[in-house]
């Protein structure tokens, strides 16, 4: 009889394991996808630049006049990123005076920040463009501008002073060096640009973001640049985060903006946070929980099991497309792609060349909301990326999904 008990007891086990696999039949996902983590997604602006402390806003953008219009513009966080010292932070002239360098204060707006912020409802962050420039007679060379973003804002020390001048004497790498020593969330601004002084040089690989989408003219030639070269250091195996910044200057600029005057939280970049605190939003931007759009536009991705349990690299057998559609872009078209290769052309300014497979096109229709699920066959190993694209403006950029 005991051995009768001993059978039955390793039988129910065995069905408990059963039950209890993430491959069985009996998969709490099955018939619909699992429920999302908690948190939200918060919307911001990572690179605005305010009267008072860049000397060519126009003189009319202050920062309580940018809280505003952001708020207006249904962000939950922006940043201000005011020009580091390159003339003294002497906002009110242009000119290179030598007396002024090197000076600060490069976070003229810490205290005024932290007093705007409203806790739980925006966030308003006093960060830096360090801007270093080369000579005269070397305007095309590439140098780089570093958006410095204060990780954590007990701690950082907003006095310090950024080394930008005299004209040609720092490398990008040694501008980056500066914000991470700082203690900053350091993203490559515009890395591709018409004009190549403000572009980066590719000194130094040991930055966590890249501003894939930089305002001005939408999602531009250069922009797409930006985007492919995340995509090789995704596959070179680089933890690397997808960031989008408006570069305002002008506050009063009516969306999406023109020509080099782009409009505040065009683009925005969602950061998804488990709470509303800045400590949160970090977080996000180091897990790489990031989605760019402009308008009403909106696209997010995740990676599931075939069970429709949510998954990560290998695991992932379907890939899951959802969001909005502005009324404003003519068009749309949703893609997802598949980046195996890369040729990297670093650090020559030349576009680099991906390898990459169309796995879906689908046209969208205007104000339309979707929620699109496509199977995984193959080899899988690779970069995923969600794209909404039509008209310059009022698209979207989807995080990475990295299959290893």
């Amino acid at each position: 009889m005991k051995y009768i008990y001993a059978s039955l007891f390793f039988i129910l086990v065995i069905i408990a394991c059963k039950k209890d696999s993430p491959d069985s039949n009996n998969s709490p996902c099955i018939g619909q996808f699992e429920a999302d983590p908690p948190g939200q997604w918060l919307l911001g602006d990572f690179h605005v630049h305010a009267s008072g402390a860049s000397n060519d806003t126009g003189g009319d953008s202050w920062p309580v006049d940018i809280k505003r219009v952001a708020q207006e513009r249904g962000l939950d966080f922006l940043v201000l990123t005011d020009h580091s010292n390159s003339t003294g932070s002497d906002a009110s002239t242009t000119e290179e005076d030598p007396a002024l360098f090197n000076q600060g204060p490069e976070f003229p707006y810490w205290d005024l920040c932290d007093s705007l912020t409203e806790a739980g409802h925006f966030l308003m962050v006093d960060g830096n463009e360090i801007s270093p420039v080369t000579t005269d007679d070397e305007r095309f060379k590439p140098t780089g501008h570093i958006g410095c973003i204060p990780m954590n804002l007990d701690t950082f020390d907003p006095s310090v002073v950024f080394i930008d001048r005299p004209k040609g004497a720092l490398t990008g790498k040694e501008v980056l060096d500066q914000a991470l020593d700082a203690g900053c969330f350091a993203i490559i601004n515009h890395p591709y640009a018409p004009n190549s002084w403000i572009a980066y040089d590719w000194t130094s690989y040991d930055y966590h973001a890249i501003e894939v989408w930089n305002g001005t003219l939408g999602f531009d030639v250069f922009d797409e640049r930006g985007r492919d070269i995340w995509i090789c250091d995704l596959l070179s195996g680089r933890m690397v985060t997808a960031v989008g910044g408006s570069d305002c200057h002008r506050v009063n600029i009516d969306a999406p903006g023109s020509g080099l005057d782009p409009a505040i939280g065009y683009p925005t970049t969602a950061v998804f946070a488990e709470n509303f605190d800045w400590s949160s939003i970090i977080e996000g931007l180091q897990a790489g929980k990031t989605s760019i759009f402009e308008g009403d536009t909106r696209l997010f991705i995740d990676g599931y099991t075939s069970d429709s349990c949510r998954a990560v690299n290998t695991d992932i057998q379907i890939v899951r497309l959802r969001g909005t559609v502005d009324s404003r872009l003519d068009e749309p078209i949703l893609y997802l792609t598949q980046s195996t290769a890369c040729q990297d052309m670093r650090p020559d300014m030349l576009a680099p060349t991906i390898s990459r497979d169309t796995l879906l096109v689908q046209a969208l229709s205007v104000g339309e909301t979707f929620d699109i699920s496509i199977s995984i066959q193959g080899n899988k190993k690779g970069v995923y990326l969600g794209e909404i694209q039509g008209d310059w403006h009022y698209g979207a950029l989807s995080e990475a999904i990295v299959i290893e």
